[in-house]
């Protein structure tokens, strides 16, 4: 395991600052502090690195950004969006690649710390509570970009996942439609939930009963995915909405294998409208949500909340109106979305 300048501050109980100054000779630390980071320094065998040495300074300009998947397409798109603004401010960034794993995840977040980075943009599924608690310790900026976060503790940038839901499922249903699937990958994620409040609320609104068995989770790759129409077709759906592209890309492909017209037997649409749905023939049917422009709005939002944390922690003057464009905004900023209609849907 890396030891980093954060478990010897939390260790010996002092802030990260100071344990710097120690590495650093510098004077203004009091003799009985110093020696007890020193005592902590030997303990724990931490050797700091030049970017810790300098964490006085406070600056680094430099993002840490933490992918599920290096392969997902999602992330992908919303990291040229971070890439975009950050390149407009002049920060440099970091990618990490978390394989969707707490222990890596939390690792990263080690690193960063070590890194000294100004700021965070997590591109993970779910953020387990432990990974929540780390983050809210060390202090740095953080923001959620394409999920969510438990009692809004960071700012997060999506589309309203719930009414999305709502408003898929209630056009179907509109139309007739009845037996309608949601394909999601866990229940325990704070999007997923949202997700399938909507689902259940359009079909209360239409008087349709909801059937437990309609909901089937554990599906996110397409690899996973590749028994997913066995279990559609065993609750006989007319309708499938997946959370991914790469499920609902799985889904039809099955479909077709087995002789099933697209859509006329089966209609399905995704909710999360990577470039992917467009390089499918027949091409599959989204809610279209602006994946570029949720990283661009995340990376500018955290530049916000640096700015000002930086002004406040040198005493300086802070910017007025960054501070009440920051104050304005709800910590959960949901983007506009469409549903769009190509080869998957009638």
């Amino acid at each position: 395991m890396t030891i980093t300048i954060y478990d010897v501050a939390k260790e010996a109980k002092v802030s990260m600052a100071t344990v710097s100054r120690v590495v650093n000779n510098n004077p203004n630390v009091k003799e009985d502090t110093r020696l007890r980071v020193q005592e902590v320094i030997k303990k724990l065998r931490y050797t700091p690195n030049a970017v810790a040495r300098g964490l006085a300074s406070k600056k680094t300009t430099t993002i840490g950004i933490v992918l599920p998947d290096i392969a997902d397409l999602s992330s992908a798109e919303i990291v040229s969006g971070i890439e975009s603004v950050a390149n407009m401010y002049k920060y440099n960034i970091i990618l990490a690649n978390s394989c969707d794993d707490q222990e890596i995840e939390k690792n990263i977040f080690a690193s960063f710390v070590s890194k000294q980075v100004d700021g965070i943009i997590y591109l993970g599924h779910s953020l387990s509570d432990s990974s929540k608690n780390y983050l809210q310790d060390i202090q740095i900026p953080v923001v959620l970009a394409g999920n969510l976060g438990t009692d809004s503790e960071f700012y997060s940038v999506n589309i309203d996942y719930e009414k999305a839901a709502y408003d898929v499922t209630k056009e179907f249903l509109s139309k007739g439609t009845k037996n309608i699937s949601l394909v999601i990958d866990k229940y325990e994620s704070q999007k997923t939930q949202r997700l399938i409040k909507g689902y259940k609320d359009a079909l209360a609104s239409e008087k349709v009963e909801f059937k437990p068995q309609n909901i089937i989770d554990g599906y996110r790759t397409y690899k996973e995915s590749n028994k997913l129409y066995k279990a559609v077709s065993n609750i006989e759906a007319e309708v499938v909405i997946t959370m991914f592209d790469e499920v609902a890309l799985a889904t039809m492909q099955q479909a077709l294998d087995l002789g099933m017209s697209i859509p006329g037997d089966l209609q399905i649409l995704s909710l999360e409208n990577t470039k992917l749905i467009n390089m499918t023939r027949p091409k599959i049917s989204s809610i279209f949500q602006p994946i570029f422009d949720i990283g661009a709005v995340s990376m500018r939002v955290l530049t916000k909340i640096i700015d000002i944390e930086k002004a406040k922690r040198k005493g300086e003057e802070i910017d007025e109106e960054e501070l009440a464009e920051l104050k304005a905004q709800e910590k959960e900023m949901n983007l506009p979305y469409r549903i769009v209609h190509r080869q998957t849907t009638k």
